[in-house]
């Protein structure tokens, strides 16, 4: 009787708690999905005086070998159960049950059998263990979880010689063998259950129960100083989640919870940024303008090249350079070499403002000389490095540095027809500044010659 009260008392400290976390979390905007509902089938085994085997089940055809009777006689029966489910946290859940099924067992040396068949229901509270160990863990396919409750029974059962099936005693029959009223016993359950995910609508799981009755007449047989009667419940469990939105609380780790309600929080500050990235573009675009207006006001006539290296004469530090050197954006010839010394260093940069992707008038002078040397060595392939400040975060930095380099790799390839196999993106985000102090030289993007 003290168990029986726990387990109430327990269920019920379980409700309040619920009751304080909904009104907790009446403003987050996370939902997650909280009912369901499963069906089961299975196995069912007895455990109690009328049991040849402590695990072993008995068939019909032993039966039939010891005292030839005529009665289909097993221990291992079906039975199947429905129940409604509610998750109050990612830890706990609690379940009204549903169950119906046969029980039978037999023994050889009271030469005895019964048969029993019954209806149990109640409540249960299962403890997500797979989320009390591993809390971080994300996208779970598989949960372990345990049950205790509490419920009853109503069942029927007689018990019978194994000689020659003669009436030894019933619960539920009337005198003269007639179905009566069914005896109504409490029940606790007891077990462990593992499910699989299979999409965010349906769970599959096997699940096996202990069922302890609180009597010694389910197999009609009461004998003083025994213990009391219990059934076992191996079955199939397939399991409906219901609810309109994507993930259901119980898969739902508390890590990933945290993750939930920080989302929002992100997605209002990406926002703000991309808003005001956007302003910011708008400014370098209008400067481009100017800058592009300016320059051809100042060079309204293209500059030659006088030894063609795709270095205009003013900028050619080297303005007799053989034809088919490599040169660099000044003009210098790059040393040839059978070593990689040298190759990663890079030939030279364009740099950004901030926050930027945009590429502006001096830079467009850059962006030419390289689609001149490539145009003019065959065999020549750049690696296109990008770069950022440390300002911001190093996700999105990472990003920026990404988006710089594809920028300046698209204006190569569409501007000037260069073949896209001789050019390769890499993004360093913030990892690796020119300065500690003068962020402006670490928004850039490096040519670096392949080896």
């Amino acid at each position: 009787m003290k168990t029986i009260n726990f387990v109430a008392l327990t269920l019920v400290l379980l409700l309040i708690f619920n009751t304080k976390s909904n009104a907790q979390n009446s403003t987050e905007k996370i939902e997650y999905n909280t009912w369901s509902v499963s069906v089961s089938g299975g196995s069912m085994l007895f455990y109690g005086d009328l049991r040849q085997f402590d695990f072993y089940p008995v068939s019909k055809q032993n039966a039939k070998d010891w005292y030839k009777t005529t009665q289909d006689i097993t221990e291992r029966q079906m039975g199947f159960g429905l129940s409604v489910n509610k998750q109050l946290t990612s830890f706990i859940g609690v379940q009204g049950f549903l169950q119906s099924g046969k029980l039978s067992g037999m023994r050889k040396v009271a030469n005895a059998y019964f048969n029993a068949s019954f209806l149990s229901y109640g409540a249960n509270a299962y403890l997500n263990l797979s989320n009390l160990f591993s809390p971080i863990k994300v996208n779970q396919k598989f949960k372990l979880y345990g049950i205790l409750g509490v419920g009853f029974i109503d069942f029927k059962t007689k018990q019978q010689k194994l000689s020659d099936d003669a009436t030894l005693f019933s619960y539920g029959y009337g005198e003269f063998g007639q179905e009566s009223k069914k005896t109504t016993e409490v029940m606790i359950p007891v077990g462990l259950g593992v499910k699989y995910k299979i999409n965010k609508r349906f769970d599959i799981g096997l699940e096996s129960t202990i069922n302890n009755v609180n009597t010694d007449k389910l197999d009609a047989r009461v004998k003083q100083n025994t213990a009391k009667d219990k059934y076992g419940y191996t079955s199939f469990v397939l399991t409906y989640k219901i609810g309109k939105n994507d993930k259901s609380l119980e898969w739902v780790t508390p890590k990933e919870m945290e993750s939930d309600e920080l989302a929002p929080k992100f997605a209002a500050i990406n926002k703000k940024i991309d808003s005001l990235g956007n302003k910011l573009n708008e400014i370098d675009n209008k400067v481009n303008v100017l800058q592009k207006d300016v320059a051809d006001l100042k060079n309204p006539v293209k500059e030659a090249d006088d030894d063609g290296d795709g270095v205009p004469n003013s900028k050619d530090l080297e303005p007799n350079t053989p034809k088919g050197n490599l040169v660099n954006f000044q003009g210098i010839t790059i040393p040839k070499t059978s070593s990689s010394a040298g190759l990663n260093q890079p030939q030279f940069s364009i740099f950004f403002t901030v926050n930027s992707t945009v590429i502006d008038a001096v830079n467009e002078e850059k962006i030419a000389s390289a689609a001149a040397m490539l145009k003019a060595n065959s065999d020549l392939k750049f690696d296109i490095v990008g770069h950022a400040d440390k300002t911001g975060g190093q996700v999105y930095n990472q990003l920026l540095s990404e988006k710089r380099a594809k920028a300046v790799y698209d204006k190569l390839i569409k501007s000037y027809g260069i073949d896209a196999s001789r050019l390769s993106i890499v993004g360093k985000g913030i990892t690796d500044p020119i300065s500690s102090d003068i962020l402006g030289v670490n928004r850039r993007v490096d040519f670096l010659i392949k080896k």
